[in-house]
């Protein structure tokens, strides 16, 4: 993916949250692109895995991804409280 791009694409969520989600604390732009992954995780979860109900669908999601579930949550808890 390169800034020109205007999608993320499914294959670079997971390293992108990798490389992105220790960085948050001492990085805003890392933090910044962990929130736009967590809100592009949960869109995206309706439409990878149409059976279930929510949790469901987001426990596939973030398997498919890549994506800890408790660092998902914690971006989560962190996009409440700023």
């Amino acid at each position: 993916m390169s800034l020109a791009d205007d999608r993320i694409e499914d294959c670079d969520i997971g390293p992108l949250w990798a490389e992105h989600y220790p960085q948050r604390i001492d990085n805003v732009l890392s933090k910044t692109l962990c929130l736009i992954l967590f809100y592009v995780i949960a869109d995206r979860a309706h439409s990878i895995y149409p059976r279930g109900d929510w949790s469901d669908k987001l426990e596939y999601a973030l398997r498919f991804y890549g994506v800890p579930k408790d660092q998902y949550y914690e971006i989560g808890k962190d996009s409440v409280e700023t």
